[in-house]
């Protein structure tokens, strides 16, 4: 009997358990709504600067700080290796943020129209797959 109780008990703890980390799992990666509104007035006071470059870099901190709202760490390429099942094309994820690092790093960078609203639909992009737009 003592037995039985001993393995009932456990039983018991490991199901809470189960449900405890199958409820962080499901709830660890959302934005709150709050921030996902947030989030979504910065994008349109981003999208019409006139400076494209600055648009550019205000755009990659905005992706940034929705995956830090997340749940994820490090920098921005750092989180993106983290969060790759996340977008349908990471790839066009990573080429626009190389184009913010080549905004930040190199001197006299220019950028065309093409590349801008290119660059800048790969992050609107990204925000439609965190289900912020």
């Amino acid at each position: 009997m003592k037995f039985f109780l001993i393995f009932a008990a456990i039983f018991v703890a490991v199901d809470v358990l189960i449900v405890i980390y199958v409820i962080w799992r499901r709830t660890r990666h959302k934005i709150s709504q709050k921030n996902i509104d947030e989030i979504r007035e910065t994008w349109k006071m981003i999208i019409h600067q006139k400076d494209m470059r600055h648009a550019i870099l205000d755009a990659d901190k905005l992706l940034d700080h929705a995956l830090y709202l997340m749940g994820y760490k490090g920098n921005l390429g750092t989180k993106l290796k983290k969060a790759t099942s996340l977008f349908k094309n990471v790839n066009d994820v990573w080429t626009a943020h190389k184009i913010r690092n080549n905004i930040a790093h190199q001197i006299n960078y220019q950028i065309d129209e093409k590349t801008y609203r290119k660059t800048m639909l790969s992050f609107k992009q990204a925000f439609m797959d965190l289900k912020i737009f």
